[in-house]
């Protein structure tokens, strides 16, 4: 049976159809573009922050951005302009520096985990206006930017350098991520371009990695113990203004003696799948709280302080390995001092006085470990038969790979419980 139509009908039909279909392409084109929208804050505008779902004025009312809105957690909070492939990578803590004018724009970072900080250098800006209110924190559902506020205490201390008790004052910056942000600006005689060195203080020590859209640099926080199957903290003690021990004519400097032992164990765990920290790579002063901090914070398998011993009043010699009696990540630091006592043995020919218990408040480094740790005592600079060794560099190639056997033998025979 055939059914006639009226040809109004048809064009009606047909008319539709057509915008049906433009509606389809429109959509789809919007929806490609919804990943490079500009950042732009409500009352900010060099802010990336656009604030709490839960007041009205959190969202813009412009018809052309309200839906460039993307949802970070839970509805909390919203931030514009970020890449979603790049957001879906971020996990629970991360940053976001948005990008200033300029060409050719990079941004470069030095991980100072000592000092639990970063330093960014950012270049090619076009002018030298960069403000901390340009760069975001991000802990799960919070948002904070600009200089991190905190609230201010005092509690009791005890002095690293004299033992003296002092009274300090303690900043409380809750949930922020970053405990400082300072930025410093130059400019290039030549291209006229500005650079931007930001120093951004953090709550821990973090591994870092960074990604970029046309809006914004992003660098991912993640725990170092979420990342490396196996992490130790090298300890060269003293160093800097602290000399550490001497020999008896005062030619050498403890401190020197353990940081070549150290930068020569460093050659050795660079070949290794083995992440290692190290308290210092160079003469400088470091104290002893952050020595500990930061075995603590990157939660370590073993933390290895390097020393040379001294006696001004007599003349004792060999290596020894000091412990405190506890037991941190299924692990006892007698047993761990054993095995490293007996790699030096095997590696040094020095007389190898075995362990030695220290007892708490002997030592503040090893007061304030919470991971696995031992101290070793490679050799007496006051010895002349010690100090004759210690003085040649193939010997403290020696130690150095005594220590290195004690490392892989505990991963074998003493792993940590994860």
């Amino acid at each position: 049976m055939v059914i006639s139509m009226n040809r109004s009908l048809l064009k009606k039909v047909a008319i539709q159809s057509v915008a049906l279909m433009i509606a389809v392409i429109t959509f789809s084109y919007a929806l490609n573009q919804y990943k490079a929208v500009t950042i732009e804050a409500v009352s900010q505008p060099d802010s990336i922050l656009v604030g709490n779902t839960a007041t009205s004025d959190a969202v813009p009312n412009n018809e052309d951005t309200k839906d460039q809105v993307i949802e970070l957690t839970a509805g909390q909070k919203l931030i514009t302009g970020a890449d979603l492939n790049i957001l879906e990578h971020m996990g629970d803590n991360f940053i976001v520096i948005k990008k200033p004018e300029g060409e050719n724009l990079s941004l470069s970072l030095e991980d100072l985990y000592i000092n639990k900080s970063i330093q960014l250098t950012l270049t090619g800006m076009a002018d030298n206006d960069y403000r901390s209110d340009r760069i975001a924190r991000i802990r799960g559902d919070e948002l904070f930017s600009g200089n991190p506020k905190y609230i201010n205490s005092t509690t009791t201390k005890v002095d690293e350098e004299d033992g003296t008790t002092v009274d300090v004052e303690v900043k409380d910056y809750g949930n922020d991520i970053s405990h400082g942000i300072t930025i410093t600006t130059s400019q290039d005689d030549q291209t006229q371009q500005y650079t931007a060195q930001i120093l951004i203080e953090l709550d821990s020590v973090y591994v870092y990695k960074v990604y970029e859209d046309a809006n914004n640099f992003y660098i991912k926080l993640q725990k170092p113990s979420d990342v490396y199957d196996k992490i130790v903290v090298i300890d060269a003690g003293h160093g800097g203004k602290d000399g550490g021990a001497s020999s008896r004519d005062g030619s050498i400097l403890e401190k020197n003696m353990n940081l070549d032992i150290a930068m020569d164990l460093k050659k050795l765990l660079d070949n290794e799948n083995i992440k290692a920290y190290y308290t210092r790579t160079k003469d400088e002063t470091v104290y002893l709280r952050p020595r500990a901090e930061l075995a603590n914070a990157v939660d370590c398998d073993y933390f290895i302080s390097i020393h040379c011993n001294a006696n001004d009043v007599s003349s004792p010699n060999g290596s020894e390995v000091l412990y405190y009696d506890n037991d941190f990540k299924g692990i006892r630091n007698l047993d761990l001092a054993k095995l490293f006592a007996k790699e030096m043995g095997k590696a040094v020919p020095l007389e190898n006085k075995g362990t030695i218990q220290r007892h708490k408040n002997d030592l503040y480094i090893m007061d304030k470990s919470l991971v696995p740790m031992i101290l070793i005592e490679v050799g007496y600079l006051t010895n002349k038969g010690d100090m004759d060794y210690l003085s040649k560099a193939d010997n403290r190639k020696a130690i150095a790979q005594g220590i290195y056997n004690g490392i892989m033998k505990a991963y074998e025979e003493l792993p940590v419980s994860k």
